[in-house]
């Protein structure tokens, strides 16, 4: 009886990953290919999760880079462009906040 269930088991498995692959080949969606098929998109979906790999999670990498400062000469200004529509020189030692109160002005616009 053991033995039968786990024919049975594998013939279901033989089946429906011969499904996945056929689908992955056709380049419909998983909708479209279910309706052409007279599958059920439930159990389509539960035997794809048991095949197909799971995508890996997005993982947080920080990376450093050089500070504008460090890139360019200290005597030169820096351009703020802002929608296209706004376009602001920074010189060296421009004060951080009004720069800040400017923006937030213009962001409102």
């Amino acid at each position: 009886m053991e033995s039968t269930r786990a024919f049975a088991l594998a013939e279901k498995r033989r089946l429906w990953q011969g499904r996945l692959d056929d689908w992955k080949a056709s380049g419909l969606t998983q909708v479209e290919y279910c309706r052409r098929n007279n599958l059920d998109p439930r159990k389509f979906l539960y035997w794809k999760n048991r095949f197909l790999p799971k995508p890996k999670a997005a993982t947080f990498v920080e990376l450093s880079a050089p500070l504008i400062a460090q890139c360019r000469p200290a005597s030169s200004p820096l351009y703020l462009v802002i929608d296209a529509r706004y376009r602001i020189e920074i010189t060296p030692g421009f004060d951080a906040d009004t720069l800040g109160r400017l923006i937030g002005v213009l962001d409102r616009q």
